[in-house]
């Protein structure tokens, strides 16, 4: 069941969308949906909404919108991990549709931030799981083509390890067939997660500050993130859990 603040956003989110020019299909089609009858033609009334409100459920069936996890993560056989990554995903998916925030930038920050922390515990997870001895990993991070990853003393478990050498060693061994770009969009999350939100708003105005994450931040979308970190979900799990 939504809680009350997302049923307020998702109000919100409705009645914006069937106040923009050319979306008086949306009200229609509510209306058709929830059966609402005797409402002003004109779209968005207060009628309208009244009605809305009264079938909160309806609306969040018709937009396809729910309040659980975007992501199946019931393969990760670790509670503790699973349920991180369930709330990780949740926060995520709470800015999407968090209408306060009118800046943009921040919400896209916040998204992408949400992430990352997905895409790092999943690589932590999949390493974990398939070296369970820290130093077959390290032998297997050493060995990959282009890496410039050397061990030290310093290195005695997982976390020990930068997300940059584990997303350069996942793409290089796991994404070959796909040209490098989930790789690469993996380290542009890991890269604004690092920036913090004041440097990112900057490069996404300023194309010669970082080109690569400035391209990045221009075509990403809310969608476009969350495939990233469902694309690594279903890989991990396929490389883990396929006989």
């Amino acid at each position: 069941m939504a809680t009350k603040e997302q049923i307020e956003s998702l109000i919100k989110l409705v009645t914006e969308i069937a106040n923009q020019p050319g979306n008086e299909w949306v009200t229609k089609s509510l209306s058709e949906s929830l059966q609402i009858r005797n409402h002003p033609p004109a779209y968005g009334g207060t009628s309208l909404i009244n009605d809305i409100k009264k079938d909160t459920n309806k609306v969040i069936e018709l937009l396809e919108i729910s309040p659980d996890c975007s992501i199946d993560y019931s393969f990760i056989n670790h509670k503790l991990l699973r349920t991180r990554l369930e709330l990780d995903n949740l926060r995520m998916e709470n800015v999407r549709y968090d209408l306060k925030e009118k800046d943009h930038m921040k919400r896209l920050y916040d998204f992408s931030v949400n992430a990352f922390y997905q895409i790092e515990n999943l690589l932590n997870y999949y390493y974990f799981e398939k070296f369970p001895k820290i130093e077959d990993l390290l032998s297997h991070l050493e060995s990959i083509e282009g890496t410039h990853f050397k061990r030290t003393t310093t290195h005695n478990n997982i976390s020990d390890i930068t997300n940059a050498t584990k997303i350069f060693s996942f793409n290089r061994t796991i994404y070959k067939s796909n040209n490098g770009s989930q790789g690469f969009n993996m380290d542009s999350l890991r890269l604004i997660r690092n920036e913090g939100l004041h440097r990112c708003t900057r490069i996404s105005k300023i194309e010669n500050e970082n080109p690569r994450l400035h391209k990045f931040i221009a075509e990403a979308s809310f969608d476009s993130i969350q495939s990233i970190v469902k694309n690594l979900a279903e890989k991990v799990n396929q490389l883990l859990n396929t006989k």
